[in-house]
């Protein structure tokens, strides 16, 4: 056994992880600490912490919770282990696209620590973050934003399962490595196309590609054509180095079976009708379009609200037994 597996055993036991969390510890380990002992941010007043955790979209009462579970090398050194590798992988990382090595699930028996640990790990990177966007011309209007989907990922959180903490550390990764930025009604993520599409005129493999994500509210024709407008002056100013020619989305809301439930000029549609499609369907997630739509899980189907149109088609789709199907779509830039 190597220093690394011995370690990594070690905290396997210590902190109660099962399934893939050996292998995505190792990886870790391999990281190692940052040269640097780390620093968690200290405010100098109420006021200060306040307005930075603000301005990463945490509400009240996940200011609160964050700042009473803040994790401490003595009292939780096997936390402290994760912590420590988790930010210095992202400073290593800064400016990377495509998904991290994934970070493990704690489980419930590391407690309140635990489940904000990866908040920590993401505020202790907040320093670094600022100055990559600093570096490349980005101004707090659109920094700030970007890394404010850490309160909105919380608030999920919070409103799903009714405690505080963050477990969705693995997306949050892109937004505090420069990969995702929130431009007015869409988030835009610097990637590379999966996918050859030039048959049809769209992207080569390994091209760059924008990937469109989705946040909530209402995703109006004209609201789509102003982040589009945004995107391409944002990304030609502070990434001239790489020329996005098309936009790309991955999501249940390209889904052609909405057709069969929509109006053909609701919003969905007509974003819809905006990409061409892969033929072959991604995965079939009904849970996943129910957190979003519900910010509820599946198991609750029957108690869930039906008071718009789109809600009606969730619920009866999947109470049919049918799947919601992810599609991956593109279109020219």
């Amino acid at each position: 056994m190597t220093g690394f597996d011995a370690e990594v055993a070690r905290l396997v036991a210590g902190l109660g992880l099962t399934g893939d969390a050996r292998a995505q510890l190792r990886v870790l380990a391999e990281v190692g600490p940052p040269p640097e002992p780390v620093d968690l941010p200290r405010w100098t007043s109420g006021a200060d912490e306040d307005e930075v955790l603000a301005r990463l979209g945490l509400g009240a009462e996940d200011r609160r919770d964050t700042l009473a579970n803040r994790p401490d090398p003595e009292r939780d050194p096997d936390l402290w282990w994760l912590l420590e590798r988790c930010h210095h992988q992202l400073v290593q990382q800064l400016g990377t696209t495509g998904p991290l090595p994934p970070w493990p699930d704690l489980p419930a028996a590391t407690g309140p620590v635990g489940r904000f640990l990866y908040v920590w790990a993401f505020l202790a990177t907040l320093p670094a973050v600022r100055r990559y966007h600093a570096d490349r011309g980005i101004s707090d209007a659109d920094s700030w934003p970007a890394l404010a989907v850490l309160g909105a990922q919380m608030a999920n959180r919070r409103e799903l399962y009714g405690e505080g903490g963050l477990h969705t550390q693995n997306w949050v990764t892109h937004h505090f490595r420069g990969a995702i930025y929130a431009l007015d009604r869409l988030h835009f993520e610097r990637q590379r196309s999966w996918f050859d599409a030039r048959a049809d005129g769209g992207p080569a493999p390994a091209e760059p590609v924008l990937g469109l994500h989705i946040p909530e509210g209402r995703l109006t024709p004209e609201s789509v054509d102003a982040a589009l407008d945004r995107a391409r002056v944002f990304f030609g100013t502070h990434y001239p180095d790489e020329q996005y020619r098309f936009a790309t989305c991955v999501s249940w809301v390209l889904d052609p079976q909405l057709t069969q439930y929509l109006a053909a000029d609701s919003n969905i549609i007509r974003f819809q009708q905006r990409f061409t499609l892969l033929p072959e369907a991604d995965k079939d997630d009904g849970a996943t379009v129910v957190e979003f739509l519900f910010k509820r899980p599946l198991t609750e189907l029957d108690m869930l609200p039906r008071a718009t149109t789109l809600q009606r088609a969730v619920i009866d789709h999947i109470r049919a037994g049918r799947p919601w199907r992810f599609r991956t779509g593109w279109f020219p830039l």
